[in-house]
């Protein structure tokens, strides 16, 4: 199992990198949409890191922290993929939720 957590938390960080990497191609201008849409991209990139962090450590702050940030994760997608119902949020949610199932119940 920690394996695939390991692999999700890759996965998460590749998808926030493609799609930070999409800003200039959808926004020409830098606005506040941009600078939303390449801030949901770090997100990813950032819970997808502290995941892996949580892998490495066996502390229990970071590990308890990891499960408050993936739930928020979690919920952050949810409504993402609400409002847009596009297939890479399709993605995102499957991928979101299984590091955030996965986060519970691993056996450090």
């Amino acid at each position: 199992m920690k394996k695939y957590y390991r692999i999700a938390a890759y996965l998460l960080i590749l998808l926030g990198v493609v799609h930070s990497s999409f800003t200039p191609v959808f926004y020409k201008n830098f606005n506040a949409d941009a600078l939303w849409f390449f801030g949901s991209g770090l997100s990813y990139i950032f819970m997808g890191l502290y995941n892996l962090a949580s892998l490495k450590v066996n502390i229990k702050s970071i590990t308890s922290m990891a499960i408050i940030l993936n739930f928020l994760g979690t919920i952050f997608t949810i409504a993402i993929t609400y409002i847009l119902r596009e297939p890479q949020a399709f993605i995102a949610l499957v991928l979101v939720i299984f590091i955030f199932l996965s986060s519970l119940f691993l056996k450090r």
